[in-house]
């Protein structure tokens, strides 16, 4: 974590604590979303040497090697794939002013939707239940946009999410019975060189924050005179002292300064500023370990999996004179052999405490939430498999109710740039989750409390449409349910009979 470099000159690069002491969990799980290159280009880090022997050059072939065979099987990735999929198998509710369509078309600026943010949000908060969304604008003319301009989108708000790995500092303080954000430092890439072909980035800082008048600002800090590399993964590993360069001070519509940060945090709990735990440490962290389990499991298979030809009673002279220095193998060869003297074919057998470390791993995988890789044999009860639906709904429902309050936000934001009203704007995201759904017993269950008089029509079919059952209108299925009911009595009116019975379908023979 950098620290700071002197009382005189300001860090701008200072990390929370709250985030440095999570960013190895962090790191941990984007390693495991980005998948097995990215693990294995690790090397030790996630798969420890097998046998350390002091020589390095046998050392690090046997490594290799060991390294190439083991099988990364991403299985957080899937997870966070089908979580995903559970959460925009069904269209997002948007609704905004006809002024604000572009921004539904294009948020950022660079031709990302939406919606598509607002899934890299879901995904980052699933994934490390932290994220931010910022709105900015575009400096404008000392004389104001024109309306072209504005109309064209050159000059309008845009929508961004920020990484959990950006957002290295932030402040609030107190407002009234509130507290408001007065400071958010993000870290970033920018192109430091062009020379048509290559471009090379360097990290800089976005500093947003509320200055001694109250009113929102917006700072670059860059290293001066010396673009540096960044890959826009790790920090400089050196301290490096940043200069503060552009400032802007954003102005709303009626060309007022600001007098709040634009800038919300999205988290699983809630969107406040305090990190919360990643949802997917734990199943990332099994995930490696099964890893490594992996590599023990192809090493064993490749070293002793072989069979291995043993032969008992022979003599120097007899390797000599009657084998000539050769073992002949297979229907067309032969082993003569000597009074008293056998062959035997050694292979090892299956190393169990391996495999059953592995499939004790995926088992754990299964209960941590990943659907995608259970196995059919595994058994469990109906409770379990309740408990695991609910658990994972409950982390999908929240996180899905938080990014959609976020982008809520975000959107009326937009007004005070635009000058629109509030009113018009929605959006939502799916919350109707598969994993979810009621079982067939619950749905009969909430027939049985609506036909008691225990729920509501409107209960019951609530509870129906949640199962994926019932999907028409609440007043429409009433009228099409009546019209059935009428069309079935009139169907078998024909056949009442005195005794309340029907008759045979085949006439008797007379």
């Amino acid at each position: 974590m950098p620290t700071p470099i002197s009382s005189t000159v300001p860090n701008v690069t200072f990390m929370r604590t709250e985030l440095a002491e999570l960013l190895p969990l962090y790191t941990l799980i984007r390693d495991c979303l980005s998948g097995e290159p990215t693990v294995k280009a690790a090397g030790t880090k996630y798969l420890p040497s097998p046998n350390p022997t002091g020589d390095k050059k046998e050392e690090t072939a046997r490594y290799d090697n060991y390294k190439k065979r083991a099988v990364f099987y991403n299985v957080t990735r899937r997870t966070l794939a089908g979580l995903l999929g559970q959460v925009f198998m069904r269209e997002p509710v948007v609704k905004v002013p006809a002024d604000m369509e572009k921004i539904v078309e294009n948020a950022t600026g660079t031709g990302v939707s939406l919606i598509q943010e607002s899934k890299r949000a879901v995904a980052y908060v699933l994934a490390y239940a932290r994220a931010g969304v910022f709105v900015d604008y575009p400096e404008a003319p000392a004389e104001g946009a024109t309306k072209a301009d504005i109309d064209s989108g050159k000059y309008r708000p845009t929508i961004n999410v920020a990484s959990p790995f950006a957002i290295i500092n932030w402040r609030v303080k107190p407002d009234g019975a509130e507290d408001k954000l007065s400071l958010i430092v993000m870290a970033e890439s920018y192109v430091s060189a062009d020379d048509g072909f290559e471009m090379k980035n360097s990290l800089q800082f976005r500093v947003l924050r509320l200055n001694d008048a109250g009113e929102y600002v917006q700072e670059i800090w860059r290293e001066p005179n010396r673009p540096s590399d960044w890959n826009g993964r790790e920090y400089p590993n050196k301290m490096k002292i940043f200069h503060r360069g552009t400032t802007l001070v954003p102005k709303d519509s009626a060309g007022q300064s600001l007098t709040e940060i634009p800038f919300s945090f999205i988290g699983t709990d809630n969107n406040d500023p305090s990190p919360d735990h990643p949802n997917m440490y734990d199943l990332a962290s099994v995930n490696m370990a099964h890893y490594r389990n992996s590599a023990d499991y192809e090493e064993a298979c490749f070293v002793m999996g072989q069979p291995t030809v043993a032969m008992v009673g022979l003599t120097q002279e007899w390797v000599e004179t009657v084998l000539k220095g050769v073992v002949a193998f297979g229907s067309r060869g032969g082993i003569p052999l000597p009074v008293g003297g056998d062959a035997k074919v050694l292979q090892a057998g299956e190393n169990t405490m391996i495999k059953e470390a592995m499939e004790t791993k995926e088992r754990q995988m299964v209960a941590l939430g990943a659907k995608l890789v259970e196995q059919k044999e595994v058994q469990r009860t109906a409770f379990e498999a309740k408990v695991d639906a609910t658990a994972s709904s409950s982390v999908l429902a929240s996180t899905t109710k938080n990014v959609s309050a976020a982008f809520l936000w975000a959107l009326k934001w937009a007004t005070k740039f635009t000058g629109g009203s509030e009113k018009e704007i929605e959006f939502k995201l799916n919350t109707d989750f598969d994993i979810s759904r009621m079982t067939p017993e619950e749905r009969a269950q909430a027939i049985k409390d609506w036909q008691a008089g225990a729920i509501t029509f409107k209960e019951m079919r609530n509870a129906l449409k949640a199962s994926g059952i019932a999907t028409e209108d609440d007043e429409e299925a009433k009228e099409e349910i009546a019209k059935d009911q009428v069309s079935q009595l009139a169907l078998e009116a024909p056949f009442n009979t005195p005794t309340g019975t029907k008759p045979p379908a085949v006439p008797p023979k007379k």
